[in-house]
């Protein structure tokens, strides 16, 4: 079971440090294409990460986080940090899914989302099974449900509505969101409703990421592909908070191409 620096459990669906899933996931073959992952414009001291927790959020449908592109992020993780916590973004996705499809309703997208996260589990479960240090899984599910959440949720909510600037840089985000998801020609209250969906997510996963868990755990880092949406969310927590964002930027290249 894991545990915040308070004693308190935290649900892991079953995974406990160490574990591993069995040999029935296969080591990529030297035919495979390989990837390797490097930290981008790492703004810590190398030395200073050994000590400390790193969380790997999964964003369930990139690509980046599947097959041997995800295995060449835990082998950094491996060499960097001294305890990994893989966080499946099941229910997270659920706003992924309703802004794909308009027509799904929100107790099926609970649904569908906890299945894509516990297919993810069993499609890439060798990319952790035969790591050196501690891992744990935990599911967005099991966080979202925590006693803590609705209030740094509420918590978030009322900076964003007394930080212009905050709320300035949701809205990039948003837009960032909304600009991936539709195209052109989409009609406004297409992008309308997109936005809707795009702000919850972000809000849900702000409220999780940048303020429950680094509370709970302060020697931490948070460990993500380098995408255009991280430029924004660093800016927000050091605004938040006044501290520098623990979230390292990773670059993953293969043959010497970034990809």
């Amino acid at each position: 079971m894991w545990h915040d620096k308070n004693g308190n459990p935290i649900l892991t669906n079953g995974y406990q440090s160490g574990l591993s899933l069995g040999s029935s996931f296969a080591v990529p073959s030297a035919a495979e294409e390989r990837y390797v992952a490097k930290f981008r414009n790492l703004q810590f001291e190398r030395e200073s990460l050994h000590n400390n927790l790193c969380f790997v959020p999964i964003s369930l449908g990139q690509d980046y986080h599947e097959g041997n592109k995800l295995d060449s992020i835990m082998r950094l993780v491996e060499k960097t940090f001294r305890e990994c916590v893989i966080i499946v973004s099941d229910m997270l996705h659920r706003h992924t899914l309703r802004i794909a499809d308009p027509e799904l309703s929100v107790e099926r997208a609970f649904v569908k989302s906890v299945n894509v996260g516990k297919r993810w589990v069993e499609e890439n479960a060798g990319a952790w099974a035969g790591l050196s240090i501690p891992y744990r899984l935990v599911y967005w599910s099991d966080l979202l449900g925590m006693e803590a959440y609705p209030d740094h949720r509420k918590q978030l909510d009322a900076f964003c509505g007394r930080d212009s600037a905050a709320s300035n840089l949701v809205d990039t985000m948003v837009s960032h969101f909304v600009d991936s998801a539709c195209r052109e020609e989409t009609p406004e209250e297409e992008r309308a409703r997109v936005a809707v969906l795009s702000r919850e997510y972000l809000l849900e996963e702000h409220a999780i990421q940048l303020r429950m868990l680094p509370e709970m755990f302060p020697d931490h880092h948070f460990i993500y592909p380098h995408t255009n949406r991280l430029d924004p969310l660093m800016d927000f927590y050091e605004r938040m908070t006044g501290n520098v964002c623990r979230w390292l930027r990773v670059r993953i290249s293969r043959k010497g191409k970034s990809v």
